[in-house]
């Protein structure tokens, strides 16, 4: 296995930070500190705070939620939800919202962003209709549950256990992609 780049290494660092900060509060100085990197180096290597923050903003979705598997993707993908909850690990559901309106043009990201998980959620579920109505509920249903679970602090394991949170709404998503709801 080889070593990150400098490149990969500074979006990966301006990923944690824009995601725990927002775009606004997440310095050039912040990014370089954290990465072990000059502020010049950054700068060097990404162009501007603008074009890091491009580079750093989510892309498709990670193998573990977009590759095909079979079985019931409305439990998988709660299922990744939750266990990142569980594990403490940053959750690129809830800070979209956060991330597009603290991007620098929210209307770029926002139509790049969209387009990027409507095209993975449509390939996992095998939507292939036009508008891709499924693939829009099925986002509106993990943006929902990232939110309630992470900004608001709601469905704790204390209320609900992590197991019973993952077959109720991922049966709840999968009645979505099965066209049952």
């Amino acid at each position: 296995m080889t070593a990150p780049t400098t490149r990969e290494t500074i979006v990966a660092v301006a990923q944690e930070l824009f995601a725990e900060r927002g775009y606004t509060a997440t310095t050039i100085k912040d990014v370089a500190d954290r990465a072990g990197f000059s502020p010049a180096m950054v700068m060097k290597v990404m162009g501007s705070k603008a074009e890091l923050y491009a580079a750093a903003a989510p892309s498709d979705l990670p193998a573990d939620e977009s590759a095909g598997s079979g079985g019931a993707i409305g439990l998988t993908l709660v299922r990744t939800i939750v266990e990142r909850r569980d594990a403490g690990e940053a959750e690129r559901w809830a800070m979209l919202p956060f991330l597009i309106h603290e991007a620098p043009v929210p209307e770029s990201i926002a139509a790049e962003l969209r387009e990027r998980y409507l095209r993975a959620i449509s390939e996992r579920i095998s939507d292939t209709s036009p508008d891709r109505i499924t693939s829009q509920l099925v986002i509106a249903l993990l943006l929902g549950l990232a939110g309630t679970i992470r900004t608001l602090g709601l469905l704790t394991p204390g209320d609900l256990p992590s197991e019973d949170l993952i077959r109720g709404y991922g049966a709840l998503v999968q009645s979505v992609v099965d066209g049952d709801a």
